[in-house]
């Protein structure tokens, strides 16, 4: 035990921390005890030192969610990504290690600058916007099917001066824990700064929309189009799952949904089509009153399209609270011919509760029951069930997501009526005419 006239507790504690109580040898990663030396040299002949942080809180989400053994997988993946990037972004004698009490954060300690009229402090901003930029979208991509939701790591930067009236491992110990609150900050400053930059393209109109056949899976004839938006190219929101993910993040789904449904209706003037198009919305966005009765039935006949070819797909995952408000609501639109499609089904939400409800005029299949339906007897059999209650129903299925020619000869041969993917045709902003597949 140490002497209390000599070290307080917090000494004892830091005095475990230096013996190496701490690893991650299981990651390949070091801690700042086992690279301490080295941090410490630089330290000493700068006389200051700055470090990066890289905190990831997802990955503790992701644990209680799924257990241990996803975590630690999750964690190697991102891991070998920062390396990676550590690698490619920085200099080879910058030092890469994990915090000793978080395993969601990773430090990056900067090496001394090989001119000595160069600062660190100089370029400490520009070297942390390089790092989220290659960090954000790939730990989205590998997150996301696990979460559901979007997040941003929290990267952060800070330096220390030498003090030579405290211990130097305290000292870079509060330096970390500076650079995680710098990284909190900033990422609530990205957040904000988002949320200013998707405003500006909602009131600018900067969506993009492009057009997916829907195609008649015994035919092949192109029944129609789904209008699918895109953001700006070269931002975040070019990615549709993003776009919309951020605008919920954001509060500015009603907004977002209702510029992407007008647009979607007045692109259509020029293309002169007497096809369906299917045009998703959310179903708060169905009680809108700028957008039902006899203005949307002037529009419709402003830019030359039927009421009984306009397909309103209502997405499963957005709730309807009220059937009662809703079916109100959707009266204004199929007493002038309209029909509501119900989509992803079969994603795990209340998809037989609308059916019942609701009885849409077309059931949209989730890419996830097409994927593969080749090799899964079990997905083959929920499909033919489907095929057969929207029969019963007077009502069309449509599989989504259909890539290859065996997906799309099972669904036919198993009385799937519709389809749509990139077998048939790629989204784009001219209407594609027909379809071959030979």
């Amino acid at each position: 035990m140490a002497n209390e006239n000599d070290n307080s507790p917090d000494d004892y504690v830091l005095a475990q921390i230096y013996r190496g109580f701490y690893s991650n040898d299981a990651l390949g990663t070091s801690t700042i005890i086992k690279e301490y030396d080295k941090i410490e040299k630089i330290f000493l002949e700068s006389n200051y030192i700055a470090c990066i942080t890289i905190k990831i809180s997802q990955l503790h989400r992701l644990e209680n969610l799924y257990g241990s053994a996803v975590y630690g997988s999750m964690l190697s993946r991102v891991t070998a990504l920062l390396k990676d990037v550590k690698e490619k972004e920085f200099r080879g004698k910058d030092i890469f290690l994990m915090d000793l009490f978080d395993n969601d954060t990773f430090v990056i300690f900067l090496s001394s600058p090989r001119e000595n009229d160069t600062q660190v402090l100089d370029h400490l901003e520009n070297i942390v916007e390089r790092m989220r930029c290659s960090v954000e979208a790939p730990t989205f991509e590998m997150l996301y099917p696990y979460t559901k939701e979007y997040f941003k790591p929290a990267i952060g930067y800070s330096l220390i001066i030498k003090n030579p009236m405290i211990n130097n491992l305290r000292l870079l110990m509060q330096l970390i824990d500076n650079a995680k609150k710098m990284g909190e900050f900033m990422r609530m400053k990205n957040e904000y700064r988002g949320k200013y930059e998707l405003q500006k393209i909602i009131i600018e109109k900067k969506i993009k929309t492009v057009y997916q056949p829907v195609v008649d899976l015994k035919t092949l004839e192109i029944i129609g189009y789904e209008a699918l938006s895109r953001g700006p190219d070269g931002t975040e929101f070019t990615n549709p799952t993003l776009l919309f993910i951020l605008a919920s993040e954001f509060g500015l789904s009603f907004e977002l949904d209702t510029l992407c449904r007008r647009l979607a209706f007045s692109n259509i003037r020029n293309m002169g089509t007497d096809k369906k198009i299917f045009v998703n919305t959310l179903s708060m966005t169905i009680h809108d009153p700028e957008f039902r009765g006899k203005y949307l039935e002037a529009l419709l006949e402003d830019i030359k399209v039927k009421p009984h070819n306009v397909v309103f797909e209502i997405n499963e995952k957005m709730a309807i609270d009220n059937y009662d408000l809703f079916k109100i609501a959707m009266k204004d639109y199929s007493d002038i011919g309209i029909v509501h499609a119900s989509d992803d089904m079969g994603t795990g939400y209340s998809g037989l509760e609308r059916i019942m409800e609701l009885n849409p005029g077309f059931m949209k299949v989730d890419i996830s029951l097409v994927r593969d339906i080749g090799q899964s007897y079990i997905k083959q059999q929920i499909i033919k069930a489907m095929a057969s209650l929207s029969s019963g129903l007077n009502s069309n299925i449509i599989a989504e997501g259909i890539e290859t020619r065996e997906e799309y000869e099972m669904l036919r041969d198993l009385d799937v009526r519709y389809g749509q993917g990139y077998l048939f045709g790629l989204p784009s902003e001219t209407l594609q005419e027909t379809v071959n597949i030979s």
